[in-house]
């Protein structure tokens, strides 16, 4: 089995391409028992978050596995089929692996080095794990992967004081509003990790905060957690407080624009609303007194603060290969040992088989027994030397499954 990755993100499609693809929990297990259910793929896991999907599977035959995993992305999310075949980045074996240790370690986001990948690669492997999608070599990839996270992480600055899309948010409203959130008062919309840090964010620039949610019970904890003074507010006085405040920042999960025209009021002074959901929470709204910035209306203060970390996130990439290369040796090593380990057990049963033999027969005296076993022994690790390294060698391949197959079929080695 190969391994074959396609990916859709924020590089090779905009937020409205993107909204299309945020498939929720049943939506993904749709896709992943789809393709399992395919002959020409093993296992499958997904991990969507707002700025992309990225599509792993285990395949024998890459070229069908490819067009069975984007007929399934396709059904899914309506996009159409050439136009998916065009933006979609597709990677292969070690490709498919590097791709995916650099998303793991934060090197493919948006905000280059954020932690709360990590935390999403994680659940996404752990989500198709439980339901049967994930078997020993997808676990393999995605526990090296966490592995590989965590040494750029520990080995470099790539994620020291890590800005967000919400942070990049609430310095966009700072700059906006003259330089000082200070006693201004933010709406939150949703109680997820996104919101989370924009709250945070807010309130250590001083700005007073309202979070705003659907269930007010849950909501009111998720202002509890935030720290003293934030208010809650039932998603019924949404609409009176975006027509009173300046600043809103929204970042539900609804699968549908949640603020729309018919509860938006003119009012005289300007207002900064701040869409960072995928799918987007915020609909048309034809006002000249309100700015709408979307994720990827962020991206170039986000970007512009990464260029400061060049050179770490050059470290990062580094480790990210050290990593792909051992992934790969270490692979080789699972399929080579046991057969070397089948070869040596044949070899010592047929030497062990004869010399009994001779034994009974008398060709070889009782007291020699041991001494002519050492030479045998001897003898065939001498002549599997040279078989044993050529072996490894051609482990390394990415052929190694049909060599191991061959190797298995020559000394009938089935089974072991």
């Amino acid at each position: 089995m190969r391994y074959l990755l396609i990916s859709i993100s924020y590089k090779n499609t905009d937020i409205a391409v993107r909204e299309r693809f945020a498939f929720d929990a049943a939506r993904q297990e749709r896709i992943l028992k789809t393709l399992t259910s395919k002959a020409s793929i093993g296992e499958a896991a997904m991990l969507v978050t707002c700025n992309r999907v990225e599509l792993i599977v285990t395949a024998a035959d890459l070229h069908v596995a490819l067009s069975d995993a984007l007929d399934a992305l396709h059904d899914e999310s309506g996009v159409d089929r050439v136009e998916l075949d065009g933006r979609a980045h597709s990677y292969e074996d070690e490709g498919a692996a590097r791709h995916l240790f650099s998303v793991a370690s934060g090197l493919e986001s948006v905000v280059v080095g954020e932690s709360q990948i990590a935390g999403q690669f994680k659940e996404a492997f752990k989500f198709a794990f439980e339901r049967g999608f994930v078997g020993k070599r997808l676990r393999a990839v995605s526990d090296h992967a966490m592995r590989c996270a965590a040494a750029v992480r520990s080995s470099t600055e790539v994620g020291k004081n890590p800005v967000s899309v919400s942070s990049a948010a609430v310095a966009q409203a700072r700059e906006l509003l003259g330089g000082s959130l200070e006693d201004v008062t933010a709406v939150v919309v949703g109680a997820g990790e996104m919101s989370r840090l924009a709250a945070l964010h807010l309130i250590g620039a001083k700005a007073k905060v309202v979070v705003v949610g659907r269930d007010l019970e849950k909501t009111e904890e998720f202002a509890k957690e935030l720290g003293e003074g934030v208010e809650a507010a039932a998603f019924a006085k949404l609409p009176r407080l975006i027509n009173s405040r300046k600043l809103l920042f929204t970042a539900t999960g609804a699968p549908h624009t949640i603020i729309n025209p018919e509860i938006v009021e003119s009012v005289d002074f300007t207002r900064y609303w701040f869409d960072i959901a995928v799918p987007r929470d915020i609909g048309a709204i034809d006002d000249e007194n309100i700015k709408v910035y979307a994720v990827d209306d962020l991206q170039t203060i986000v970007q512009t603060n990464m260029n400061l970390r060049e050179e770490e996130a050059a470290k990062a990439y580094r480790i990210v290969g050290e990593y792909v290369e051992n992934f790969f040796g270490w692979l080789s090593s699972l399929g080579a040992d046991p057969l070397i380990k089948a070869l040596r057990d044949k070899a010592q049963d047929a030497c062990r088989i004869e010399l009994e033999r001779a034994a009974k027969k008398g060709f070889v005296p009782k007291e020699r027994v041991q001494s002519v076993e050492l030479i045998l022994h001897g003898a065939f690790k001498r002549f599997l030397h040279a078989p044993t390294v050529a072996l490894r060698l051609a482990m390394d391949k990415q052929n190694s499954e049909t060599v191991a197959d061959v190797i298995k079929d020559i000394f009938d080695l089935e089974g072991k």
